[in-house]
């Protein structure tokens, strides 16, 4: 009798484990940002607010991958918007990421990824982020960095004749 119950037992871990495997998603996460990230959020695009930190305790260094695990939300698509979060609270936000295929499971961070938006908490919604205004500003970064290295370059090789 005991041996059948513990068979039993084990027969039930076994399809909770297979359910669990058929119903999640697993990543790949790599983080280019040049930031250390602490956070990463995931959340339906069918839904308003980011669920849980998915790092946990855990820390993605700059230049870096990790394997996450994207728990069943109940939903029947795959399509997610992701939020990494670094650790000065800066976010990196991806919308409407198709993760059905295992070709999209990659998913890489960069700075253009980078999302001015004020408050990057958890429970705010990217739904009001201006990618126009966000690619002028990154523009305009990138254009004025440029220009102060050639002038501070410039200076420095005359100082040095």
């Amino acid at each position: 009798m005991k041996k059948r119950s513990l068979f039993f037992i084990l027969l039930i871990f076994a399809v909770a484990s297979v359910s669990f495997a058929e119903n999640t998603v697993k990543i790949t996460f790599t983080n280019n940002t040049g930031y250390t990230i602490k956070e990463f959020y995931v959340s339906p695009t069918s839904h308003d607010d980011w669920y849980e930190n998915l790092l946990k305790d855990g820390e993605v260094p700059a230049g870096k991958s990790v394997e996450i695990w994207i728990p069943d939300y109940g939903i029947d698509e795959q399509v997610y918007d992701l939020m990494a979060v670094d650790a000065e609270g800066d976010s990196y936000s991806k919308y409407e990421v198709d993760l059905s295929s295992v070709e999209n499971r990659t998913i890489e961070f960069t700075f253009d990824d980078y999302e001015e938006n004020g408050d990057n908490s958890a429970g705010m919604s990217g739904n009001d982020y201006n990618s126009g205004y966000m690619d002028g500003y990154r523009d305009a970064f990138r254009d004025a960095y440029s220009e102060a290295f050639k002038e501070g370059f410039k200076a420095g090789r005359e100082e040095n004749n």
